[in-house]
């Protein structure tokens, strides 16, 4: 009769094999998760800065009803104030000008990693477009 040919080591083999492969899954879990809590973070701050630069806008369209600002043909005010929102504290800085009866508004936020503008454009008393958010 023949010997059947000897098995020792297999189990270890296949325990090791197994232990590495999940390994190797959790490490990629892992990465995927980082990446898509930084991805996550960047969309709040930019979500937050988009509604704080909509303030800055909200407030420059007010002092304009309010006649804060003249009605000259070619026209420019600058304003800088706070807006705190929880425990932070926010520069916001709107410019608005007035050229040809166009009214224009830049609002600028920062506090956050890099600056974020709104602009605001409308040929009434009021702006009326939104013409986009650069996060430059």
């Amino acid at each position: 009769m023949k010997d059947k040919p000897s098995q020792k080591g297999v189990a270890l083999l296949m325990v090791v094999g197994l232990s590495l492969v999940l390994f190797i899954g959790l490490i990629g879990l892992f990465f995927v998760l980082t990446t898509n809590l930084r991805n996550l973070e960047a969309l709040k701050e930019r979500t937050e800065a988009y509604y704080l630069c909509e303030t800055g806008a909200s407030v420059a369209i007010l002092d304009i009803a309010h006649g804060k600002i003249g009605s000259g043909p070619n026209q420019w005010t600058t304003r800088t104030f706070n807006y705190r929102v929880g425990d932070k504290t926010y520069s916001i800085k709107y410019t608005i000008t007035k050229t040809t009866g166009v009214w224009q508004i830049i609002s600028e936020v920062a506090g956050f990693n890099r600056p974020y503008k709104l602009t605001v454009v409308g040929i009434r008393a009021f702006p009326i477009f939104i013409r986009g958010f650069a996060g430059k």
